[in-house]
């Protein structure tokens, strides 16, 4: 609908195999996953030069809690369950466009 496409992770480590292969313009992850939790997740995106710069949106059902966390993770947008779609598209325009002079 918003021209975007999309790729499924079945697990937290899957997106870091992913990752190895295809350059996202941005990460999408709840902070509760199965293998590796969203915040680990985004440490790793971090740690590689190569990913650094692609703009991470957690989603979370506590996201007061986990806000200090996801800031020393190098979280981009902490999103709180429920949130509006509206919400999550603003998100990514905002994160993608402030992510492109960076990726260049």
């Amino acid at each position: 609908q918003h021209q975007y496409r999309v790729c499924y992770a079945s697990d937290g480590t899957d997106p870091a195999r992913q990752l190895e292969t295809e350059q996202p313009d941005l990460i999408i992850t709840d902070n509760d996953m199965p293998g590796m939790d969203g915040f680990a997740l985004t440490r790793h995106i971090r740690a590689n030069p190569g990913t650094a710069h692609i703009p991470v949106i957690m989603i979370t059902a506590a996201d007061d809690r986990h806000r200090d966390m996801a800031n020393a993770s190098g979280v981009s947008v902490l999103l709180g369950k429920p949130y509006e779609d509206a919400a999550l598209i603003d998100s990514i325009h905002s994160a993608i466009r402030q992510a492109a002079p960076r990726a260049h």
